[in-house]
């Protein structure tokens, strides 16, 4: 079926774009190579989202049997039997074997759990799996912990599923966007007039080639938005640069950076009235504008690096404190800032460092929490602290409330800044978009230049 619409879509382009013949066996074969590269992406994809959906349902049923049995050999058993055939249930019944026939380990049930964690990269399995394993070595109340932790899981299943279907949109639209662009390039080659057919000219013929394969492959780079792993899309980076990054922004000296915008400011400025002595005003504008900027280089600078370090901030707070929400429910706040180190993003270590020494010399001072990312000023992290600090103290036994207000404001800081990451990790897909249009527009002009020539030609005749 697939080779022949291959050859409908061929003897259409050969038609629409009045091919010859030679150059329609060009793109025939071009495009059968292709369709091989178009079908593996296709199938990543749907191996893509079958794994995301796999994932889901996995830390569904778990969730919900641990909490039901609370064990984590019998939760596994009911995965197992839950789950379809397929390379999931295939890894959860390697797991279960390792937790049934090892007998010599103290950390039999974390080693089985990782050989998931490592076949799937995500952070919700890992978070699963570390609370159901607290719990089955120091028991207590697993309710509340269990609640948040679906309540996330909720949230990120809507987030993926919706991103999932932007991208198919979008490549709907790109492919759209192609098939528009060679339309309408083929109408230029129909228009009627003087009887002039610029068709059979050999520069019309190889750009018209070039058209298809520059959109072919502009459908293939699409492909590559929809394969992605959906398990780890919304992922943290992990790169040292952005920790430095946030000390680099609070050691900042306006008056040391000031100077060094002066100098560089020098050249441009004895340029600007050189060009101006000389009369040419127009370059001594360029130079003149050239010099402000180099004045304000430091100040533009450092408002960028502001802007990427909210971004990158308020993506990774919610998760910390998604991950000190979790331990609250067992811990104090102190312990639990402590204890949250263990995964901390890493954009975040040095501040919840300071954050963990201040507490060890102000236990019971706010200062230690107001202070925290204080060089930001972001109104919504300072609440949370807030939050927190009166989770701390207990304000009047109204904890329990607290801390769930704590979680919801949490889940709501987290839906909207991953949220708006993978809306930033599908923008390239509008840039591909509007690539049809240039491909098609550069054509366009030849093809005229061509008709025009051609019509010029035929006047002089």
């Amino acid at each position: 079926m697939t080779y022949v619409l291959i050859l409908f879509l061929t003897y259409v382009l050969h038609l629409m774009l009045k091919l010859s013949w030679i150059s329609t066996g060009i793109v025939l074969v071009f495009l059968l190579v292709m369709q091989h590269f178009h079908r593996k992406k296709h199938e990543n994809f749907i191996e893509a989202r079958k794994r995301f959906l796999d994932v889901s349902l996995y830390i569904d049923t778990l969730l919900y049997s641990f909490l039901k049995e609370k064990k984590i050999i019998r939760a596994f058993e009911d995965v197992k039997s839950t789950l379809e055939e397929g390379h999931m249930k295939s890894v959860v019944s390697r797991a279960l074997d390792h937790m049934m026939l090892t007998f010599d380990e103290t950390s039999v049930f974390v080693d089985a759990m990782k050989i998931i964690e490592d076949e799937y990269r995500c952070n919700r399995i890992m978070s699963a799996h570390e609370f159901m394993a607290h719990a089955e070595y120091y028991g207590g109340d697993i309710n509340e912990s269990a609640k948040i932790l679906l309540q996330d899981k909720g949230a990120w299943e809507r987030r993926i599923l919706h991103n999932i279907e932007d991208r198919q949109r979008m490549f709907r639209q790109i492919i759209l966007s192609v098939a528009t662009s060679v339309i309408i390039c083929g109408i230029i080659l129909y228009l009627p007039i003087l009887n002039m057919d610029i068709s059979g000219n050999i520069i019309v013929q190889i750009l018209s080639i070039v058209l298809v394969v520059l959109d072919d492959f502009i459908i293939l780079w699409g492909q590559r938005f929809l394969e992605v792993d959906y398990l780890s899309v919304d992922l943290l980076p992990d790169d040292e640069k952005h920790a430095m990054k946030l000390e680099e922004y609070k050691n900042y000296n306006a008056k040391k950076e000031f100077r060094a915008s002066l100098l560089m400011a020098v050249i441009p400025a004895i340029a600007s009235v050189y060009l101006i002595y000389t009369g040419r005003q127009w370059p001594a504008a360029a130079a003149m504008g050239l010099t402000l900027i180099m004045l304000n280089q430091h100040r533009i600078g450092h408002r960028l690096m502001k802007k990427n370090l909210i971004a990158e901030v308020k993506s990774a707070f919610p998760k910390w404190l998604m991950d000190l929400a979790l331990l609250i429910q067992s811990e104090n706040v102190q312990v639990a800032i402590q204890k949250s180190r263990e995964h901390l993003p890493v954009i975040l270590k040095g501040e919840v460092d300071t954050l963990v020494d201040r507490l060890d010399i102000e236990p019971e001072s706010s200062e230690p929490y107001h202070r925290f990312l204080e060089c930001l000023t972001l109104p919504e992290i300072n609440a949370a602290m807030g939050m927190l600090y009166a989770v701390s103290i207990g304000n009047s036994g109204n904890c329990g409330s607290q801390i769930e207000e704590l979680i919801t404001k949490n889940l709501e800081m987290l839906d909207a800044a991953d949220t708006e990451r993978l809306k930033d990790k599908t923008a390239g897909m509008y840039l591909l978009f509007l690539a049809p249009v240039i491909t098609a527009s550069f054509k366009m002009i030849v093809d005229m230049a061509i008709f025009l020539l051609s019509f010029l030609a035929y006047r002089v005749v």
